[in-house]
């Protein structure tokens, strides 16, 4: 019973994170893929699809540890913000000079990527 509860609380904090981070008449997904086309350097169609999937895998093998604390007290975008910016500061993603839409980038998709309904 506990457990639910606390399920429910996580889910509802992530999709409040989720609503507040994502202007409304937009998907997180199409918030996304714009963030991705302003930090993203390449102009290789295929590159640059892949370097956003390294990206993707880099951060759901980031947050895979912290998984579990977080699930315990559901982050807020202040823990979003700083695990995203000590993630673009990592020398995998040091070659890409446009960190505001980086680090943007990476807070969204840790939302999507700890948002339970897309489980």
């Amino acid at each position: 019973m506990i457990q639910d509860k606390n399920f429910l609380v996580y889910r509802k904090a992530i999709q409040s994170l989720i609503s507040q981070s994502v202007p409304s008449g937009k998907s997180l997904d199409a918030m996304l893929e714009e963030l991705a086309e302003r930090w993203n350097p390449l102009f290789d169609t295929q590159g640059k699809r892949n370097l956003v999937e390294d990206v993707n895998a880099l951060v759901r093998d980031y947050i895979r540890p912290l998984r579990h604390s977080l699930q315990t007290k559901p982050p807020d975008m202040n823990r979003l913000h700083a695990l995203a910016e000590r993630l673009s500061a990592s020398k995998s993603l040091m070659k890409i000079t446009k960190k505001d839409f980086l680090i943007r980038y990476l807070e969204l998709f840790m939302l999507k990527s700890l948002d339970p309904t897309k489980l």
